[in-house]
């Protein structure tokens, strides 16, 4: 058990502050309904103590590749919105 503070509280806190990050939790207390709740307010994923490193590994590496595909749409969008305002000329 943190002090202060659950996962959950943590998490929300996150994805306030970075909406973008990508969060795995990692739990000895949780349960499936905990792991449900925690993907609902915006964890990538949930892994239960203790973990496989091998489950880990594969969960951050599709984490990242989230996070790169947002952010090339993201890149996209802006891309596109700075053509519209620019009317075209580039």
């Amino acid at each position: 058990k943190m002090p202060c503070m659950d996962g959950m509280e943590t998490l929300r806190e996150i994805k306030k502050k970075f909406p973008l990050v990508e969060v795995i939790m990692l739990t000895g207390h949780g349960s499936t309904e905990t792991a449900v709740e925690g993907m609902k307010m915006g964890a990538f994923d949930y892994l239960m103590k203790p973990a496989d490193f091998d489950d880990l590994t594969a969960k951050m590496e599709a984490a990242r590749k989230r996070t790169e595909e947002q952010e090339e749409r993201i890149r996209k969008a802006e891309s596109k919105l700075l053509d519209r305002k620019s009317g075209g000329i580039f």
